[in-house]
């Protein structure tokens, strides 16, 4: 992409996103902190001096001491000691973690070489935003949001438009050199992939609905899932499961595109963790018996700092259940305007909090 188109994108979107930020700002109220702040783990994300920041930042765990990371738009140097207004920017990037304590562990960050630097490709104009996803024996799935550029007014400069499902065979690799192929997508205005959960018979995966940020949950038998192509899935219609789309009903509503769902991990139950709303926002959480609900109201467990700086917003809440060091690790990501962001190396970077749930009883069973 050339740095004149890259820097239109960014302008429809960090533009329209900040004048968003700075209408639910007003609606955000002042809370107590409920997490920490840990800024040995941040360090993780700085190790490397040709990646320069992104945000999105889902995790899977590979096993054997390994966590992948997931990161959207990224700032890439393409020689050591550019700045990020000389920067690649890269519509997707990933990272491998040895060690699943962040502020202890080490990472190396994934991009390809040539033309395309995206370890996800593109499709012409379209391209991928990685979301979350599992690891079945040797097999990797991840979900990635397809995405188009949007010139219309009031647009953020980009529109969803539908979701893929990319296999990979390798995953022990490096993913500069995995090999992938697709085997589901749809190109409806529902994401899927905004949260994976398995058991021993499922893989349930959660989407979010455009423009409503309704929470759908759909279903495959772990046999269909470890097929060669996704068939249709099963989807939850607020009494049972069935395959017509038609039937589905939301399981949460009005929430954020980046969520996670893990089982409770001080508790029975699943747990949910995302950013409340957009711009100035708080982390939140809710709670609820089965992946189908119901999930209880959504309680604050942490204030960025950043929620209360000027011309900043904040977005993409989510835990981390593979992750240790805490009784839960959260990321949220930062960012701003055109003028600030290339120049603000605080921003960007994917920020941890922990959370002590055992503080959190109450908010866990209410």
């Amino acid at each position: 992409m050339s740095d004149k188109r890259r820097d239109s994108t960014l302008s429809a979107f960090t533009v329209s996103l900040f004048i968003a930020c700075l209408v639910i700002a007003t609606e955000c109220p002042t809370v107590a902190q409920n997490g920490t702040a840990w800024p040995e783990a941040d360090k993780l994300f700085r190790t490397d001096p040709r990646w320069l920041g992104s945000d999105a930042a889902f995790s899977i765990d590979l096993g054997d001491n390994h966590v992948l990371w997931l990161f959207g738009d990224t700032f890439v140097a393409r020689r050591i000691g550019d700045s990020r207004k000389q920067a690649a920017f890269v519509r997707n990037t990933v990272a491998i973690q040895t060690g699943y304590d962040p502020s202890r562990a080490d990472i190396r960050f994934y991009w390809r070489g040539g033309a395309s630097w995206e370890i996800f490709p593109s499709e012409g104009k379209i391209w991928m935003w990685p979301a979350h996803g599992t690891r079945i024996g040797r097999r990797l799935i991840v979900f990635c949001s397809r995405v188009a550029p949007d010139s219309k007014k009031d647009s953020l400069g980009f529109q969803l438009v539908g979701w893929v499902a990319f296999a990979i065979d390798n995953p022990d690799d490096e993913p500069s050199v995995w090999k992938m192929r697709k085997i589901g997508e749809d190109h409806e205005r529902l994401m899927l992939g905004s949260a994976v959960v398995r058991d021993s018979a499922f893989v349930y995966v959660f989407g979010e609905s455009e423009p409503a940020h309704d929470i759908y949950l759909a279903r495959w038998s772990l046999e269909d899932f470890q097929s060669p192509q996704l068939g249709a899935p099963e989807w939850w219609s607020g009494a049972d499961w069935h395959q017509e789309k038609s039937t589905r009903q939301p399981v949460m509503r009005n929430v954020s595109s980046e969520i996670s769902v893990q089982l409770n991990p001080s508790g029975g139950g699943f747990i949910e963790v995302n950013s409340q709303g957009f711009g100035a926002t708080d982390v939140v959480m809710r709670s609820a018996p089965r992946l189908d609900g119901p999930w209880n109201a959504a309680k604050v467990i942490y204030r960025p700092p950043e929620s209360n700086a000027p011309d900043v917003f904040v977005y993409a809440g989510k835990s981390h259940p593979e992750l240790t060091g805490a009784d839960l690790v959260v990321t949220y990501a930062t960012n701003s305007n055109d003028k600030k962001l290339p120049t603000d190396m605080d921003l960007y970077f994917p920020r941890f909090v922990k959370i002590d749930l055992r503080s959190r009883g109450q908010l866990l069973t209410q």
